[in-house]
């Protein structure tokens, strides 16, 4: 069975910086120290504690996609991530059906993200 590695999300460049800060101090993601020549061409890439990553992509033209989405199952994290993102005064919409929490919002970039507690 294939495991996801990374997604890898486009940014524009004046949003880079917040995109990051939102990666690390709302998700929880770690900056990845990266070998010299992948951080040559710029790259910002993120880990998560079960080694999986998100990658940024500098992109003058980025549109954020209406219904596309990164989805992650953040378990008992959800709380706090809510407090974070209330904090950072980010939107979200939090449902909850079949047992199960999610929390909708979009990043500083307006990438979608669906977040779950399972």
């Amino acid at each position: 069975m294939p495991r996801i590695h990374h997604v890898n999300l486009g940014v524009p460049p004046e949003l880079v910086d917040a995109e990051s800060q939102f990666l690390v101090d709302v998700l929880g993601y770690r900056v990845a120290e990266l070998p010299p020549e992948v951080e040559a061409f710029g790259a910002l890439w993120f880990d998560a504690d079960d080694g999986t990553q998100v990658h940024l992509s500098r992109d003058p033209e980025h549109a954020p996609a209406r219904q596309a989405h990164t989805a992650l199952v953040v378990g008992d994290e959800l709380d706090g991530i809510q407090e974070r993102l209330e904090g950072a005064g980010t939107k979200y919409k939090a449902t909850e059906g079949l047992g199960n929490r999610v929390i909708l919002c979009r990043d500083p970039a307006g990438n979608r993200w669906e977040l779950r507690s399972s």
